[in-house]
């Protein structure tokens, strides 16, 4: 057999490059990521933020066609890991799976947070959200925001504690907005996450609390917790008799929780789209909502600059709130 001719070999090659073309961008460019690519989360194995992730990283890992792995690097509530990233490797191998609380609730109350939240990162796509609650125990009288409020006026030395999952997070100040436009004495009751929260919440210990809405609502069917209300736009199908804090004139918290993905200042914009679409496409795929739903999740998607028209927001809503509280991290 004679060998193929340059001629034939040019024309071999220019049918290759035009399948490649005709098999679109994520085909021609599958080689170009890094292999494996780390998932940063900034919150210990376990938690919810961890388990939304690893859901996403597995079914990234097919439509990405390389290894998504997730690193936790837990420590000061996510500032650990995102003061960390922002030194990292700018070829699309490390991103960060991010949170509110991490790049708008740390940068406005902790004088040791290093970062920009809006310089230092770049926005892939947002992946998540969720509703905090202000909730009371089946030992605390009230039905209804107005009744609450009527309590905590009678007895605030009782009534006007609530619990908050950590100090300085967006529950603690959704409760100083509350009190602040009702002129009650409220006193926020740091705990050490959402578990040990709860857990007090249904053993009365604590009247009442401002946290996300993770599992609750199985409590609530039992009677045993009530939903006074809840942050966001709209009212939530899980929760459909509970109103929104703006319907009750608080329009200052609709603002929801969120989760989304960043890179390193300075990846190559390419890259960053390539990975926008495959976490937008895993977003919209079934088994995403049935995991992360009934940990009061919900799947979100969008472009690079929703994402940081989110965190821009975020800061803009909560940054009067947290200034004027006159809060300051131990």
């Amino acid at each position: 057999m004679k060998p193929a001719s340059k001629f034939s070999r040019s024309l071999a090659g220019l049918a290759l490059s035009g399948l490649a073309l005709a098999l679109g961008p994520g085909a021609a460019g599958a080689q170009a990521l890094p292999d494996p690519i780390k998932l940063v989360v900034g919150y210990p194995p376990g938690g919810t933020a961890d388990a939304v992730a690893r859901v996403y990283a597995d079914k990234l890992r097919a439509e990405l066609g390389v290894g998504v792995v997730v690193d936790n690097r837990a420590g000061a509530g996510g500032q650990v890991a995102a003061q960390g990233f922002v030194r990292g490797p700018k070829d699309g191998s490390t991103l960060l799976v991010a949170n509110n609380h991490m790049l708008s609730t740390l940068p406005l109350t902790v004088k040791t947070v290093t970062y920009d939240p809006v310089k230092d990162f770049a926005p892939v796509a947002p992946i998540a959200k969720f509703e905090h609650i202000l909730a009371v125990g089946k030992n605390t009288p009230a039905k209804s925001l107005d009744e609450y409020i009527a309590l905590v006026r009678r007895q605030p030395e009782v009534y006007g504690l609530y619990g908050i999952p950590a100090p300085g997070s967006a529950p603690q100040f959704i409760g100083y907005s509350i009190a602040k436009k009702n002129g009650l004495k409220m006193t926020a009751v740091p705990y050490r996450g959402g578990a040990p929260l709860l857990s007090d919440l249904l053993g009365g210990h604590v009247p009442a609390a401002v946290d996300a809405i993770g599992t609750i609502t199985e409590y609530v069917a039992k009677g045993e917790v009530k939903v006074l209300g809840v942050t966001g736009p709209q009212r939530l199908d899980i929760l459909k008799d509970v109103p929104t804090f703006v319907e009750l004139g608080y329009g200052n918290l609709n603002a929801s929780g969120w989760m989304g993905v960043f890179a390193p200042v300075g990846t190559d914009p390419a890259v960053i789209e390539r990975l926008n679409q495959a976490f937008n496409k895993v977003s919209a795929m079934p088994d995403i909502a049935k995991a992360i739903v009934p940990i009061g999740f919900a799947p979100h998607a969008g472009s690079p600059k929703d994402l940081g028209d989110i965190v821009k927001n975020d800061l803009d809503t909560w940054g009067p709130i947290i200034r004027e509280s006159g809060y300051v991290a131990e």
